[in-house]
């Protein structure tokens, strides 16, 4: 289940044309303001206080606090996506693959969720990982800086 499918289709549609960085910064805000959107006035507290709890490096804290999300609300992909973001950052590249795969099963063009999985297939040194990652990534954010030009070093060393 995707959240406002509908505005988020549309905002990826227009994120594939846009070509300023005022423009695309715009429509990305946007997409943010979506994907963080739960709906329910508590959980948005608890999704709140999960993050502050990552920005002070209270990793078990978020990981606590967006266990309680996405127990309450498993289809909102940015709690799997945040709670991704805490094990990695704790060291536990597994839970966060895990939860990562979470994520983009239930928003495929989660840009935040694969280049958080690409920077972990690039430290555990999964190479071909990262290459597919970046690839399904550039699908959806072309125009992200270097992005083009990693992926194609990443093919020349590869074959």
């Amino acid at each position: 289940m995707k959240q406002d499918n509908k505005i988020l289709d549309r905002l990826f549609t227009q994120l594939q044309t846009a070509r300023s960085t005022a423009r695309i910064e715009a429509i990305l805000t946007q997409i943010w303001n979506i994907w963080l959107n739960t709906g329910n006035v508590e959980m948005n507290t608890l999704v709140r206080q999960g993050t502050q709890n990552l920005s002070k490096g209270d990793y078990t804290d978020a990981i606590n606090t967006f266990t309680q999300v996405v127990e309450q609300n498993p289809n909102f992909a940015e709690g799997w996506n945040k709670r991704a973001t805490a094990f990695y950052l704790r060291g536990n590249y597994k839970a966060a693959i895990d939860d990562i795969h979470q994520t983009l099963n239930l928003e495929n063009r989660h840009f935040g969720a694969l280049a958080g999985l690409a920077t972990i297939y690039s430290e555990i040194g999964d190479e071909h990982g990262v290459l597919d990652t970046l690839e399904k990534l550039y699908q959806i954010h072309p125009f992200q800086p270097k992005l083009k030009d990693q992926i194609e070093e990443l093919r020349s060393r590869l074959n």
